[in-house]
């Protein structure tokens, strides 16, 4: 079970880890049986099955909207109508970053972006529907994912907590984008290109309605200056102000 928790930690993926802290009367399990659930991939191990594992998992996917941690008791009897009859008390713990990254578009600057950004307490993901570049080899320490429209509603899940970078290899890709985020923003939009994309851009996102005020919310150029066109000298500078910004929503 730690051999899991450590593998996903190393890659970055979020999931929460259900302990059994204690019990009462007759129960399926005894204290220090867990359990590691992901949302999309399932659960590894067990803390007791049947309706009480049920009802466990439902406050496991809770605690992970929540990014929370925190003890629960049930009643086997009275809540998960299992005729054992006692109580479990489960340690339900959220583990992984905080604060999430998506990148829209896996290019050369991407790649470099995320490679640089390995250390940090960041959820990373990638969003771009190239499969031969949207790869687990470029992309290990990131979840991927090959969908716009899903990368979106990551995106605006929890923007409080969220950073996002909108860098694909279309203009009009770009475009339809910005519309989507701004609708809910994440806390930090950032648009990579040159000052000349960013006047066209923002233009035509007042042309199609979008409120200048959540316009001028899109930071472009992304990074903190010029340190030179090479992708990964532009991922140095896109680091560091992904790194500031993160920090102003919360400790790394």
């Amino acid at each position: 079970m730690w051999d899991l928790a450590a593998r996903l930690s190393a890659r970055g993926e979020p999931f929460v880890m259900l302990t059994v802290i204690g019990t009462q009367g007759s129960t399926p399990r005894d204290p220090g049986a867990r359990m590691i659930w992901r949302p999309g991939a399932g659960f590894f191990g067990t803390v007791g099955g049947g309706q009480f594992e049920h009802l466990a998992l439902a406050s496991a996917e809770r605690h992970f909207r929540e990014r929370s941690r925190g003890v629960e008791r049930f009643v086997l009897g009275a809540e998960a109508e299992q005729c054992c009859g006692g109580t479990m008390d489960v340690f339900l713990e959220f583990c992984g970053a905080a604060r999430r990254l998506v990148i829209f578009g896996a290019g050369h600057v991407s790649s470099a972006l995320v490679s640089i950004l390995s250390a940090a307490a960041l959820e990373i993901v990638v969003v771009d529907d190239r499969v031969e570049w949207n790869t687990e080899e470029r992309f290990g320490r990131a979840r991927r994912v090959r969908r716009f429209d899903e990368g979106v509603s990551i995106a605006c899940e929890r923007p409080e907590a969220t950073l996002a970078c909108v860098m694909t290899c279309s203009h009009d890709t770009d475009l339809e984008l910005l519309e989507r985020l701004l609708v809910n923003p994440p806390a930090f939009v950032g648009l990579i290109g040159s000052r000349s994309k960013r006047a066209c851009l923002f233009r035509r996102l007042v042309a199609s309605g979008v409120s200048e005020e959540r316009v001028k919310r899109v930071h472009c150029p992304i990074g903190l200056g010029d340190m030179g066109k090479e992708p990964e000298l532009i991922a140095v500078s896109m680091a560091g102000q992904i790194l500031l910004e993160a920090r102003r929503l919360g400790r790394l």
